[in-house]
């Protein structure tokens, strides 16, 4: 049984929808790009009412997606999290992320790399716990291993760490200095055998600094 689009009207609160009225009566919503072939007087069958609503959810589930992704970079699991917490269907879910993926939107090698970057410069630790941090974000293994075999070694990026912090230590004497120091690379992920001469060393530069001056 067909019925006819007797009117199609942008909502009030919401420009980027559509009422659509069949018959003389509301029947559904729509996102504005899924009403581009629709007209009033056009009849429409209960299979093309279905096919359209099928794709209108697509639509919000990609909609929420951008806006999701639009405050910061975000994986394929994270978004998909995210969806499925919104109770969209795992067949959508993945209409959604392949989509977003073809349009570059998302790229969790990408977002491995900055992730990366972003630790050894502002947040130094060690290649071990910054693995560690994007296998529970669930990157995918191989890009996981490609990313750390491209970063600094942990002797570097020890040290930028242990720059950063130790200038909060200046006043203190050599046995807080050294436990303070000892636990904050250790608790980045660094090995004992790493931080020990790295914490020596910074204790000794400090030192000349401050003789120095």
């Amino acid at each position: 049984m067909q019925k006819t689009i007797t009117a199609l009207k942008i909502q009030k609160r919401n420009q980027n929808r559509v009422n659509i009225f069949l018959d003389n009566e509301f029947a559904f919503g729509l996102f504005t790009i899924n009403v581009a072939n629709l007209k009033v007087g056009q009849l429409i069958s209960q299979s093309a009412i279905d096919k359209l609503q099928h794709e209108d959810h697509i639509e919000e589930g990609y909609q929420k997606a951008l806006r999701f992704i639009s405050f910061k970079p975000r994986t394929q699991f994270e978004i998909r999290k995210k969806l499925s917490e919104s109770e969209f269907s795992e067949e959508i879910i993945n209409i959604v992320i392949n989509k977003l993926v073809q349009k570059g939107y998302v790229n969790d090698f990408e977002f491995a790399q900055n992730w990366a970057e972003n630790r050894s410069i502002y947040k130094p630790r060690s290649k071990k716990l910054i693995s560690w941090e994007l296998k529970n974000k669930k990157v995918n293994k191989e890009i996981i291993d490609e990313v750390i075999i491209g970063m600094v070694p942990d002797e570097k990026l020890a040290v930028l760490a242990s720059e950063k912090y130790a200038r909060r230590l200046s006043g203190c004497d050599k046995d807080v200095f050294f436990r303070r120091l000892t636990g904050y690379l250790s608790r980045r992920g660094f090995s004992y055998s790493i931080v020990k001469p790295i914490v020596e060393e910074t204790w000794v530069k400090l030192r000349q600094i401050k003789s120095e001056n």
